[in-house]
Order: C-alpha cells, then structure tokens, then sequence
C-alpha cells in the first residue's frame, strides 16, 4: 500500500483535515458506512509521527476512526468521524468505554470528535485480545471488527502502543 510522507510539522493539520473530509462524507450517513465492503484497520508508523490505526477506505481520504499514540505509551487519542455530541462510546464484547469527546478545531466545519485515553481502557483491552469492536452512536452499534486481513495490523498497533 502506498504511503504518503508528511514532515511532523504538517501532520497535526493534514491529519485534522483528513479526519474532517472523512466526516463530511460520513455525515449524513454514518449510520450505514462502517459495515460496508471496502473498510477495514490500516496499521501506519511513520518516523515521527509515532503509531496510528485507522478504520476506514485504503489509499482514501474516509476514515471513520483513527487511534494514535507515542511509541511505547499506554496513552492514546482516539479521532472519529461523522459524529456529534461530547462522547465517543466504544464496545467490545460485553466492555463498553465511553470517552469524553472535544470537537476537534477544522476549517471545514464539525463532526469530528476527539477523546485520550489508554490503550488498557475496557473495549480497547478487548478489540485487542478479540479483532471486535463497535462504534456506539445513539442506540445503533455500529461494526468496526478487524477482518482476518486486519488482524496483523491492530496487534502490531497495540504491541507499539504498549510499555
């Protein structure tokens, strides 16, 4: 898969804008996008920026959700796409998460939220050991499961991320 390399400057605003194109494609139909052919856990840990997964299309700009962390630190930020409101809720086998979420500042409107956490928080532990994971909007589940294609990739995220 090709890599685009932005310097350590740039990214906080290329990755904000790349979230934000996201979202605006995913707002008016986040509801169906996340469980459709196509979307899948790309795992990226280019020199300076430290390691990233991200849900979403390859080699495009639609990302629902992104996790980012500094190497060898349990802490993580946790980015998505097409929502609203102040939470970020996460579910993971019978473990439900919810973050406190900040509007992320875009030139290109709202709908990106942003929440820290760890990568020890319940559902994260459990998307961890079992590839599962749903994103919780309003009273809809939303299916975010690494496919067996995945699973490489987010183990090789978590096994970064961890001290």
């Amino acid at each position: 898969m090709p890599r685009r390399v932005l310097s350590s400057r740039l990214l906080p605003n290329a990755l904000l804008l790349l979230l934000t194109l996201g979202g605006l494609t995913l707002g008016a139909c986040s509801h169906e996008r996340p469980g459709q052919p196509g979307y899948g856990w790309n795992y990226m840990n280019n020199v300076g920026e430290g390691p990233k997964l991200a849900y979403g299309r390859p080699n495009s700009d639609d990302v629902v959700m992104m996790l980012a962390c500094a190497p060898r630190a349990s802490s993580l930020t946790l980015t998505a796409t097409g929502l609203a409101g102040g939470e970020i809720a996460l579910a993971s086998g019978g473990s439900v998460t919810r973050l406190k979420a900040q509007p992320a500042a875009s030139d290109m409107g709202g709908g990106v939220l942003e929440a820290r956490t760890t990568v020890d928080a319940s559902a994260l532990s459990a998307f961890r050991r079992t590839g599962d994971l749903d994103l919780l909007v309003a009273d809809s589940r939303h299916d975010l499961d690494a496919a067996s294609t995945d699973w490489r990739q987010v183990k090789a995220f978590f096994r970064a991320c961890s001290a």
